[in-house]
């Protein structure tokens, strides 16, 4: 049975626990260009015919020191400002694959602890987690590079190892200061999908970042905290490797890379899910009515006996047509009720 009223933090518990709340936890994802462009339009978010948020995220800050044409991170890896919002890969910080040259670095200092604790406490209803950005396989990346990251996984798996050592040992390390702050979760991010399958296959999965995952899995939820994993496209061979070493929330979970029903039917029992509801097909493209049975579609069937946070897969981008994105507020505000009809 429902309860008759949660707070927005017992309400996601809830559904991590696989029960149905009082009503579907909720957030709104929207890039911060089209935001400018809603509010303009719209007027205040608090003013728009959609329920509060329920889940506060805190990502890690690619944005540790701006430049001209982007940012540097605390690695000391530059990322490009890209045109339509966010930040894309500049050059590689490494020319050889040395680990004596990959920066040793506090991944919390203090502005972290402190942007934490203030969030807390302007929020103290509201589910949070932290997320690291680019915790395994897109740290090399940008360390490396993107080709020469699937080359060295071949031509110095030495290299991989110890550097995933190295980024181990921080990310446990700052793990030790964000366990004893007051979020709920912390999320891992790495992409290892791709729109069609894998990135990398699932055997360099399992030989470098299954077990060094595993240890940070066991660390969060022995602390008491819920444990989610970002990774976008298709991760459908690595789900089950994902439960086998205590994953509990999975994001962004793509409809147009992966089989919602199929993952809820397989995964449902042992995943919560974030996200799953496209915006690369009619969301942007289609009418209002076709971007309301894209939320119809997917929070039905992944809402089902909990297990389920409601947000789009990916944000809102510019390219949606302001009538549609009204839609999908307006259909949202009625699905987190269980309301799934016309």
């Amino acid at each position: 049975m429902r309860s008759v009223f949660m707070t927005s933090k017992e309400r996601v518990i809830s559904a991590i626990n696989h029960q149905e709340p009082d009503r579907i936890p909720f957030t709104l994802y929207i890039e911060d260009v089209f935001l400018k462009i809603l509010e303009k339009e719209l007027g205040p978010r608090i003013n728009w015919h959609c329920p509060d948020d329920d889940i506060i995220r805190l990502l890690w800050p690619i944005d540790y020191i701006r430049t001209e044409q982007g940012c540097r991170d605390m690695f000391g890896c530059s990322w490009r400002w890209h045109d339509q919002g966010g930040y894309i890969m500049a050059e590689p910080l490494l020319s050889e694959p040395d680990i004596k040259k990959i920066p040793v670095i506090d991944l919390v200092p203090q502005s972290e602890i402190d942007r934490i604790v203030q969030t807390r406490d302007l929020n103290p209803d509201k589910f949070i987690f932290y997320q690291f950005t680019s915790s395994f396989g897109e740290r090399l990346w940008s360390l490396r590079g993107l080709e020469q990251t699937y080359m060295d996984y071949i031509l110095n798996p030495e290299f991989v190892s110890g550097a995933l050592d190295m980024l181990l040992e921080m990310h446990m390390a700052a793990l030790d200061k964000v366990l004893e702050l007051p979020v709920e979760c912390v999320t891992f991010g790495d992409d290892f999908g791709g729109q069609k399958g894998l990135m990398i296959s699932r055997d360099i999965y399992l030989k470098f970042y299954k077990p060094r995952y595993a240890k940070l899995y066991e660390k969060v939820r022995s602390a008491g905290k819920v444990v989610g994993q970002h990774s976008c496209g298709d991760n459908t061979e690595l789900m089950g490797d994902y439960v086998d070493i205590g994953l509990q929330i999975f994001h962004p979970l793509q409809p147009e890379a992966m089989d919602i029903v199929k993952i809820k039917k397989d995964f449902g029992k042992y995943l919560t899910f974030r996200g799953g509801i496209s915006t690369q097909r009619a969301i942007p493209f289609g009418n209002p009515e076709q971007a309301r049975e894209e939320i119809r579609n997917s929070v039905r069937i992944l809402s089902e006996g909990g297990g389920y946070l409601l947000e789009t897969a990916k944000p809102l981008r510019q390219e949606t047509p302001i009538e549609n994105a009204v839609a999908v507020m307006d259909e949202m505000r009625k699905a987190v009720e269980y309301n799934f009809g016309k």
